[in-house]
């Protein structure tokens, strides 16, 4: 066989691998879904609460912090959308989800609190969510073993309702400051 028939085989089998997924796709119609447009902003093993106590990750532990900057409810066939930032969480072993909204010691703190998206609308938040993930195991400096990964955001997204998409701006990054205290991150990504 020349190197002319095999692409041309190869091409044919790809194209008709395809076609049922095409056709899949076809059936059910477009895909709706409100995307979540968020950031990560770093990690960092603790903050100053209000009250003047230090609270510290668990051993082997770290807070990382993302920015949800928009929620987009546009697409075609979209119902309200109940945004609620516990339904956030990072895929870890175990999950990872949002551990509230921690004011991290910033002079300028903005909570992303549960709203509703109505349909063919984008809502604007620029607020902050805090997870704690595992990380490094026992003994380690958590944010300094999270500072150089990529953590992805996902929503648990309850049966019946319309779907999700997660859109992380920074995706392509894989370092971030290193800070002991979350307060610092402030620094770097103040509020808009």
């Amino acid at each position: 066989m020349t190197r002319i028939a095999v692409r041309k085989w190869i091409s044919a089998t790809v194209v008709l691998l395809a076609m049922p997924l095409v056709a899949a796709a076809d059936c059910n119609g477009p895909i709706v879904a409100a995307t979540i447009n968020y950031e990560q902003l770093g990690a960092c093993n603790g903050f100053k609460r209000q009250d003047g106590t230090t609270q510290a990750a668990k051993p082997g532990h770290a807070y990382v912090v993302y920015r949800i900057s928009t929620v987009t409810n546009t697409t075609t066939g979209a119902s309200d959308f109940n945004f609620d930032p516990v339904r956030l969480f990072v895929n870890s072993d175990p999950r990872a989800y949002g551990v509230g909204y921690y004011p991290l010691g910033w002079r300028r703190p903005r909570a992303v609190e549960p709203r509703t998206v109505r349909a063919g609308t984008v809502e604007t938040f620029n607020g902050t969510v805090t997870m704690e993930v595992p990380v490094g195991g026992p003994g380690t400096d958590g944010a300094a073993a999270a500072q150089n990964t990529n953590y992805f955001l996902s929503h648990e997204t309850p049966a019946g309702t319309q779907g999700t998409f997660m859109a992380k701006t920074n995706s392509s990054q894989t370092s971030w400051n290193y800070t002991n205290d979350c307060a610092k991150i402030e620094e770097y990504y103040p509020n808009p």
